[in-house]
Parts: C-alpha cells; sequence; structure tokens
C-alpha cells in the first residue's frame, strides 16, 4: 500500500487498523472529478478492495468539500472538443460519441466499483457534495456528515440529467417525490436536513466528525468481512427482487458463511460468554 500511495496525484490512499481512506485530493477544485483523478479512484478502489488487510473503506475529501462534482471547466471544453471535430468534419459521428463515452466511462467506474465491493464503504462528507459528488455520496453504503456538509443534485443548473447513479439512488434513499423536487431543483441542503429525509445516516459537529467516522469504521473493520460483505451483496440485490426471490438469495448466500473461520469464532464465543475476535476469513 505504501508504494501505491506514490502513484497518485489526485487521491490519496492510506491504511490503517484495518480501514483504508481514500481521499480525494484537488482542494484548489473542491475534488472535482476530472477524468484523471476518477482513473486514479478506480485503481486506489482496486487496491482496496484486493488487499486483505484493508476490511473497511472511508472516502473523503481534503480540504472544505467532499467532492464538487464533475469539473465544469474540463467538461465544458470536453463538449468543445466534440463539437469542434462534428463541425470540421475531421471525426464522424460514431467516432465523436465514442469519444464522449470514453470521457463519461471513467467518472462512471468508480461508482460501480463501490457498488460491487463486498467490503463497506463509509463516506465521510466533510463539506460540500453536489451534482456527481452527490451521487458518489449516495452510492457509499453508509454516510456520515459534518455540520457543514451540503447536498444538492446540481446537474439541472446546466440542463442535464443526474448520470453518475442519481436517478437510480436517490429515489431509494428518499422517496421518489422528494427525489424529484431536489433533481428538478437542483437546491442546495444542508446536512440536518439531509438526515431528515434519510440522504444522510448520521450528522455529527466537526470537532466530533473524525472520531465518529474512524470509530464506526474500525468497528466494521473487526466484524465478519465475509458476512458484512455478503449482507451488503444481499441487499442491493434484494432492491430488485420479490420478497420470495430475496429469501432464496440469502439462504444461499448463507451457505459458504456456515464455513467460515469467522462463523466458528462466533458460535464459540457466544457459548464462552465473550466477545468475538473476528479475522476477516
Amino acid at each position: 500500500m505504501e508504494e501505491a500511495i506514490q502513484e497518485f496525484k489526485n487521491i490519496i490512499l492510506s491504511e490503517e487498523e484495518g480501514v483504508s481512506t481514500i481521499t480525494l485530493n484537488r482542494p484548489e477544485k473542491r475534488n472535482a472529478m476530472s477524468p484523471e483523478l476518477m482513473e486514479e479512484f478506480a485503481k486506489a478502489l482496486d487496491m482496496a478492495a484486493k488487499d486483505d488487510d484493508t476490511r473497511a473503506i472511508v472516502i473523503t475529501g481534503a480540504g472544505e468539500a467532499f467532492c464538487a462534482g464533475g469539473d465544469v471547466k474540463l467538461d465544458v471544453a470536453k463538449v468543445g472538443d466534440y463539437v469542434s471535430d462534428m463541425k470540421s468534419k475531421r471525426s464522424s459521428r460514431m467516432s465523436v460519441m465514442a469519444q464522449a463515452a470514453k470521457h463519461a466511462n471513467a467518472l462512471i467506474q468508480p461508482i460501480k466499483k463501490i457498488a460491487s465491493m463486498e467490503k463497506p464503504v463509509i463516506a465521510a462528507v466533510n463539506g460540500f457534495a453536489v451534482g456527481g459528488g452527490c451521487d458518489l455520496a449516495m452510492v457509499c453504503d453508509i454516510r456520515i456528515a459534518s455540520e457543514k456538509a451540503k447536498f444538492g443534485e446540481f446537474y439541472v443548473r446546466r440542463g442535464l440529467v443526474p448520470d453518475l447513479g442519481g436517478t437510480y439512488l436517490l429515489p431509494r434513499l428518499v422517496g421518489i417525490g422528494r427525489a424529484k423536487l431536489l433533481t428538478f431543483t437542483g437546491d442546495l441542503i444542508d446536512a440536518r436536513e439531509a438526515e431528515r429525509i434519510g440522504l444522510v445516516d448520521e450528522v455529527v459537529p466537526e470537532d466530533e466528525f473524525e472520531s465518529t467516522v474512524y470509530g464506526l469504521a474500525k468497528r466494521l473493520a473487526k466484524g465478519p468481512t465475509r458476512a458484512i460483505g455478503a449482507a451488503k451483496r444481499e441487499i442491493n440485490k434484494a432492491l430488485n427482487m420479490t420478497l420470495d426471490e430475496s429469501l432464496s438469495a440469502a439462504m444461499a448466500a448463507q451457505l459458504p458463511l456456515i464455513q467460515t473461520e469467522d462463523y466458528k469464532e462466533g458460535y464459540t464465543a457466544f457459548l464462552e460468554k465473550r466477545d468475538p475476535v473476528y479475522n476477516g476469513r
């Protein structure tokens, strides 16, 4: 992990006590999502997912923002290039669309990796989480926000639709009506309102923010890793299942867990009336 940290320009990756922290590190741009940042982000997520010492992940932002969404200047320049290519006939429509798809794919990959990763991911929202930054927070398993945090689906302010998971995630967290209200208006809401409507799981004062985030992260890192991963997978799958389908899927997921060392430790600790010590296997 130490060697990998040196590879990144826009990301800080660190690991301590079973918790990997991935910090978006463009504070001068409020950690806006450049393709380069998101490519590094995807690599950092892959490294954390494969690292046996990592049993929980925290995602946060450097400076005063969590993430301000897409880098507007870069996006405008990229669109300008596409339009220029079309007008000068240097590129076919299919070629231009392929370039646009490649640009979009760099932004989408981290979202997919967080959703599919069988380790718990906490969004530590320390400031503004707007547009794609709001979507990024929502795809994490748990959201803890500082009282200074603010949230907004700003896409409509640029004449766009949420494209990093907002249309899927927001209705599931806050309900269809509120999701449409936030998406149609692009309004900014504070952390307490976000908590009230279910967008955030916990809001804490700034001076308690770090201790709350890492208190939970370390607790999860000491838990039965495979069981937590399986539970995450089954909860996500159940969103698109009937009750009967979910019951069958959960039972199928249970069988391999009975064979794990963590299950044996949990069962033995219960009989011996002591706290279990899980090793994640």
